[in-house]
């Protein structure tokens, strides 16, 4: 039976709360409506763990708010702009996670330094600032992209896909940013690739993280 995509959209905002995404206004989740140049997202006035049914819209690519009057943050423009660009994109998180955020504070990609990270590797990119000229500029067909002194994106064929990767990009944020300034090694580059494949298509680790994010979030009765 299929899901409804307002239902999934809480789910993964309350998820993504779960696992320390959630720092305060302005983080956003959306998920495209495939048969409408349209897509619901979360409401600006909520953190994403105070998110319910009632705290989502609907949004044309231009912007207007086709199912309430609910106020959305300005970044909606990278969501339509992405969904526009990528149509094997289905799902957008975005968010301001404290290492994330500290991530992006060093103005620079995350560092392959546990195999998880290697969900990212050759698939990261850096955008120059927040406006989606640049985004759009800058993300090809990478599933993640960090911006400078904010936060960062990622997205997916699904929104459980979207919203494992970026609470598995918090995990790895920490990671790196905590070893910033010591002399720990990456991993050889001739292991990343393999162990990419191992993790993400043989151990679909990015849909059992996010089974595991939902039982998190009922858990804490988010």
């Amino acid at each position: 039976m299929a899901t409804d995509p307002v239902v999934e959209l809480v789910t993964a905002c309350k998820a993504l709360a779960s696992r320390g995404c959630d720092t305060g206004i302005g983080g956003h989740v959306s998920l495209r409506d495939p048969g409408r140049d349209e897509f619901w997202i979360n409401s600006f006035d909520r953190t994403l763990g105070e998110v319910t049914v009632n705290d989502v819209v609907k949004l044309d690519h231009n912007g207007i708010n086709v199912l309430n009057d609910r106020a959305v943050s300005p970044g909606w423009e990278f969501h339509a702009g992405i969904y526009n660009q990528r149509p094997d994109v289905n799902a957008i998180v975005h968010t301001h996670g404290f290492w994330i955020t500290a991530l992006a504070s060093l103005c620079r990609p995350l560092r392959m330094r546990h195999n998880l990270c290697t969900l990212f590797y050759n698939d990261q990119v850096m955008s120059p600032d927040d406006s989606f000229d640049s985004i759009g500029a800058a993300i090809g067909y990478a599933s993640t992209i960090i911006i400078p002194w904010h936060g960062a994106i990622t997205v997916g064929r699904s929104i459980g896909r979207a919203a494992a990767l970026h609470a598995t990009l918090e995990d790895m944020a920490k990671l790196d940013v905590t070893l910033d300034r010591s002399d720990a090694p990456e991993l050889p580059e001739e292991a990343r690739l393999p162990l990419r494949k191992l993790i993400d298509e043989v151990a679909c680790y990015l849909e059992q993280t996010w089974e595991l994010m939902i039982r998190q979030a009922e858990r804490h009765n988010l």
